[in-house]
C-alpha cells in the first residue's frame, strides 16, 4: 500500500476534467451531503460522467433546487464525477472504501473577504497514527477559486495550544482571535491554491494540520469536501446525530432524508425512503457544520 504524501498538504490531478464546461448558474446557497459507502459510479474504468445513475436521487433533487436553470440531468455531473473517480482511487489505494462526501454551492459573499485562516480538528477519536483515517481530507473545487493553502505555516502555529472549535475550553479565546493571530504569522508566507482539475489532500488537527482558508468569494462557487473513514467510524459519527448510516440529504434547499441512504460500493441496492421533519433536519444542519 502506498504512503501517503508527507506534507501537510499535496494537490494531483483529477483525469479526464472537462476543459472549458458551460459556467454553473446557483439560484441558492446549500449543502448536499452523502454519508456511507464509495458511491457506485456506473463503470470506473469509463468516462460516462453525466450518467444520473452515478448519484443518488437526493443528489438530483438538491442539484434541481440549487442550480439555475433547473434540469432533469445536472450540469454539474461532468465536473463532479472525475472528481469521484480520481477520489475512489486514491482511497482503494489506501484501502479505504466509506467517506463523507459533501458539495457546498456558494453563491457570492463578503464572508471570506479576509482569508479565515484555520486548520480542520480531528474527525474521529482517538487517533491512531499518522495514516490514521479521520487525519486527511481530500477537496477539490468544480467552479471558482480554489482552496488557499499556506506553503510554509510553522509562524502561524501554537507550539503550546491549539485552538480550533468557536471558543477554546482550554484558554477561552474565539476562533476569530486565533484566525487573527494566524494572519499576523502568515503575513508575507507564500500561498498556494489548486487549479481546475486538481484535487487537493490535506492533513487536520490543530498541530500538524493543513493551516487553510476558502477564497473570496465573489462569484457563483461550488466546492467537495470528502471526509475518508471506516464504517465503523462513520456509523458511529452518524449514530452521534441519531442519523442512519448509510444516508444522504441536502441543506438549504426543501429537504429529503434517505433511510438507508444511497447503495454504495459493497452495499449495493440499499433502497431510499424519502423522510422530513425539523428534528431530522436539526440534526443534519448539526452534522454538515461539524464536518463541512
Amino acid at each position: 500500500m502506498p504512503s501517503l504524501p508527507n506534507r501537510d498538504f499535496s494537490f494531483f490531478p483529477i483525469p479526464n476534467t472537462p476543459a472549458n464546461p458551460p459556467p454553473l448558474a446557483l439560484s441558492t446557497s446549500s449543502i448536499w451531503t452523502y454519508c456511507g459507502p464509495l458511491l457506485p459510479l456506473s463503470d470506473d474504468d469509463t468516462t460516462d460522467d453525466s450518467n444520473p445513475d452515478n448519484l443518488p436521487p437526493t443528489f438530483h433533487a438538491w442539484s434541481a433546487r440549487t442550480l439555475s436553470p433547473p434540469s432533469s440531468t445536472s450540469p454539474l455531473l461532468p465536473r463532479l464525477t472525475p472528481f469521484l473517480r480520481a477520489a475512489h482511487a486514491f482511497l482503494r489505494q489506501h484501502g479505504m472504501h466509506h467517506y463523507w462526501l459533501s458539495v457546498r454551492a456558494s453563491q457570492p459573499t463578503p464572508e471570506f473577504d479576509a482569508p479565515r485562516w484555520h486548520t480542520d480538528d480531528h474527525f474521529f477519536d482517538p487517533a491512531r497514527s499518522d495514516d490514521a483515517r479521520g487525519r486527511w481530507k481530500l477537496c477539490a473545487t468544480l467552479q471558482g477559486p480554489g482552496t488557499m493553502f499556506a506553503v510554509d505555516a510553522r509562524g502561524a502555529r501554537n507550539p503550546a495550544h491549539a485552538c480550533p472549535m468557536v471558543r477554546c475550553a482550554a484558554c477561552g479565546r474565539t476562533s476569530e482571535v486565533v484566525r487573527e493571530e494566524v494572519a499576523v504569522g502568515l503575513r508575507g508566507e507564500a500561498v498556494v491554491q489548486p487549479g481546475n482539475g486538481e484535487v487537493a489532500f490535506f492533513r487536520v488537527g490543530g498541530r500538524e494540520g493543513a493551516v487553510h482558508s476558502e477564497p473570496r468569494i465573489d462569484g457563483d462557487r461550488v466546492f467537495v469536501n470528502l471526509v475518508p473513514g471506516t464504517e465503523a467510524e462513520l456509523r458511529h459519527l452518524m449514530a452521534r446525530w441519531g442519523m442512519e448510516f448509510p444516508r444522504s440529504w441536502s441543506f438549504g434547499v426543501p429537504m429529503t432524508l434517505d433511510a438507508g441512504g444511497h447503495g454504495g460500493e459493497g452495499d449495493r441496492g440499499v433502497g431510499e425512503n424519502g423522510k422530513r421533519g425539523s428534528v431530522a433536519g436539526s440534526r443534519a444542519e448539526g452534522a454538515v457544520s461539524a464536518v463541512v
